[in-house]
């Protein structure tokens, strides 16, 4: 179990090391230091809590809701414009695709199997070689 958890502790520093680990960091940072991203995220925290307190009334106003929900569309379509919530949601996303990647490998190490539909095996007879889904060394 101790070597277990020392790996589990030795691939967490790796992450946290990790070149996408630290872009998605940086632009979470940026992003909260630009003001119009800052401003634009919490008008629609703002126009979501209103949506939510609408939801969680007992006699809910169906034309107050539709009204509150497109507030609330709009200034998520707002927080999506800025250029500082692009990157930073671009770079969650390929943390995201990293960290998938990641428990793929465990999984199959653990298991054998990828855990996907049609894709490769881990085996490179099965998918063509190395040079097709780029996992097999």
């Amino acid at each position: 179990m101790e070597k277990v958890l020392e790996q589990a502790r030795l691939l967490a520093e790796a992450i946290a090391e990790s070149d996408v680990y630290l872009h998605m960091r940086q632009c979470e940072n940026d992003a909260m230091k630009d003001p119009e991203a800052t401003k634009a995220i919490a008008d629609f925290v703002e126009k979501r809590q209103k949506v939510e307190s609408l939801l969680a009334e007992g006699n809910m106003d169906h034309a107050a809701l539709a009204e509150a929900s497109q507030a609330m569309e709009a200034a998520e379509k707002l927080v999506n414009q800025q250029p500082m919530v692009r990157a930073m949601q671009d770079a969650r996303g390929q943390f995201t695709q990293m960290m998938e990647n990641v428990n793929q490998i465990l999984r199959f190490i653990i298991t054998g199997e990828t855990g996907e539909e049609g894709g490769c095996s881990g085996s490179c007879e099965s998918c063509g070689g190395c040079s097709s889904c780029g996992g097999c060394h």
